[in-house]
């Protein structure tokens, strides 16, 4: 996960996951949670517990990561077109 914090609106960021498919939300393991990932079927859960206070936050930056992502692989299929 970035480390810095991820320049997006978090409404975009969660835009563009669902019309690419991801969809992230938390998995409770006893009384603490896991942030799991839904990537057009395939399942990552990462392996870091949060607390019922840190979900969203946990869940706006995997969501910001994951836009980010789509958007510059756009961005670099853009590129290859017009070369």
């Amino acid at each position: 996960m970035l480390t810095k914090e991820i320049n997006i609106e978090i409404n975009k960021a969660t835009s563009i996951c669902i019309r690419n498919n991801i969809k992230v939300y938390p998995v409770a393991e006893g009384s603490r949670f896991k942030i799991e990932v839904d990537n057009n079927g395939e399942k990552i859960r990462y392996s870091k517990f949060v607390s019922g206070k840190e979900i969203n936050v946990a869940m706006t930056k995997t969501y910001k990561h994951f836009a980010l992502t789509i958007l510059k692989q756009q961005q670099d299929a853009n590129s290859t077109k017009e070369n």
